[in-house]
């Protein structure tokens, strides 16, 4: 008998009966075996907090931690919300059972304070911060300038790098551009050169005519810092269409090649667009700019990105010195220590032999300002696959800090413990108070520590007032609020 072929054994329409059957018997299978899956594999997605409100009030509250330098894992979140989070942060913000440590060593600066208030248009109060990029970024130190000058009277933006020597660098109410011939001078942190970086550790030098540099800012006196150098060249200042000035830079004299210069003066109160620019074909280094007002309080930021401490030690203090004296600080704040808790090359007895020397080159720089020192604030390192761990590198650096603090006598503020803790940065970034590499914090969580730095000043202040003084400061403040009221009436 011949063998039928395969193809012919089952007419078309049998073979597409069979297809719709297959098919029907497949979608009544597969709805069952995903359900199983489902449930095997996945559990019902919790609804998303809101986004917890800016806190009010201020903190402390810290927690033991170990004293090696390695990782250890964070415990539990014991809280499932942002709000109870966010509760329990602003809970340790608002305790002052830990604020400023060894307060007195700021009493030259309370003094200041003290008569700024007696009589608000008798001086400029000036305040500088040194610091890594926790400073660079200008928003700790923004928040402390408008809390400051809020309370003190507004004495301007202070002392700034001149042009856009970074990308992100900012001054929180000045806005600044510069043209492409510059080249910029201590942002390189493994060589900064000759270490002719001025007073804040970064300059701009350029060898080409028409190069600028512009600032847009409200004050009522200017100060151009240049480095006067062998050959240097001539800038022109203006002031909108307005030239000032023309300035020289060489030295005619060996004795003064490769020290400070700067060009001051008087401004009508109110916003100014100011320009420095290049003359000739010839170097030129910019040190710095200052918009002030004629009194209140300035809080100047000199952060570098990545700084450690022992960058401020390799500046050339000569040119520092002539600088910091002409600016005459009331209060010098460092804020270090983040780079160098990761850094294991320092020991607790090395770094505070290195902050020791910080700390007697402050003294000599500025002779009459108070010195108070920010502790850095808690870390987390990611651990691989196991997440983030608490990083207790911190512990050995608030350590030598605080001891040399004591020993020295400088103002102490325990960032860490103010956070609520070894540990406290992860809650901070389950917040969204701190950015995700658990080094760095948002807008809000700097804003809210700054927040937490003016009120246990401000406490402090309060306390070291004696009744007398304190009762004449309320009654000049009272006196100038009705004179501005009445001012405000008449016209």
């Amino acid at each position: 008998m011949p063998i039928t072929p395969p193809h012919l054994r089952y007419p078309k329409i049998s073979r597409t009966l069979l297809a719709l059957l297959l098919l029907t018997l497949a979608s009544s299978i597969t709805p069952r075996l995903l359900h199983a899956s489902t449930l095997s594999t996945t559990t019902p997605k919790p609804k998303r907090a809101p986004a917890a409100k800016p806190a009010k009030t201020k903190s402390t509250k810290s927690k033991k931690s170990t004293k090696t330098a390695t990782a250890v894992s964070l415990r539990p979140i014991p809280y499932s919300s942002r709000e109870a989070i966010a509760a329990r942060i602003t809970q340790n913000l608002a305790t002052p059972r830990l604020g400023v440590e060894n307060p007195k060593a700021l009493r030259p600066f309370f003094d200041q304070l003290h008569q700024a208030q007696l009589d608000p248009h008798s001086s400029l109060i000036r305040i500088i911060q040194f610091g890594d990029s926790h400073t660079a970024a200008d928003i700790f130190t923004g928040a402390m300038r408008t809390l400051f000058q809020t309370k003190f009277g507004d004495g301007g933006a202070g002392f700034q790098y001149p042009g856009y020597p970074f990308t992100g660098y900012r001054i929180h109410g000045t806005h600044r551009a510069q043209s492409t011939g510059w080249i910029a001078l201590g942002t390189h942190l493994r060589d900064i050169g000759d270490g002719l970086v001025g007073m804040g550790g970064i300059s701009l030098s350029t060898t080409g005519a028409g190069n600028w540099v512009s600032l847009d800012a409200d004050a009522s006196s200017l100060e151009v810092q240049y480095l006067i150098q062998p050959n240097g060249g001539t800038i022109d200042v203006y002031d909108g269409d307005t030239q000032l000035t023309t300035i020289p830079t060489a030295s005619t004299d060996p004795s003064t090649a490769n020290t400070a210069g700067h060009y001051d003066t008087t401004l009508a109160p109110g916003p100014h667009h100011i320009e420095v620019r290049t003359t000739q074909e010839a170097p030129v280094r910019l040190l710095g700019l200052s918009t002030e007002n004629a009194s209140g309080v300035t809080y100047e930021a000199a952060g570098i990105n990545g700084a450690e401490a022992s960058l401020f030690l390799r500046w050339n203090e000569a040119l520092q010195q002539t600088l910091m004296l002409q600016a005459n600080p009331a209060l010098i704040v460092l804020s270090y220590g983040t780079n160098e808790a990761g850094d294991h090359n320092w020991t607790e007895d090395s770094y505070a032999a290195l902050f020791r020397r910080i700390i007697e080159r402050c003294r000599r720089l500025a002779p009459s300002a108070s010195i108070l020192v920010i502790g850095p604030p808690d870390r987390a390192l990611h651990n691989g696959r196991h997440g983030w761990a608490a990083f207790t590198g911190v512990d050995r650096i608030v350590q030598a800090q605080r001891t040399v603090c004591r020993q020295m006598n400088c103002a102490y503020w325990d960032q860490r413990a103010r956070m609520g803790g070894f540990g406290s940065m992860r809650d901070w970034v389950s917040i969204a108070w701190a950015q995700p590499d658990h080094t760095h914090f948002t807008a809000e969580g700097y804003n809210e520590l700054a927040g937490a730095l003016f009120s246990d000043i401000v406490q402090q202040y309060d306390a070291d007032q004696d009744p007398t003084s304190k009762a004449a400061a309320d009654s000049s403040a009272r006196d100038k609020a009705a004179a501005d009221k009445a001012a405000g009436d008449a016209q």
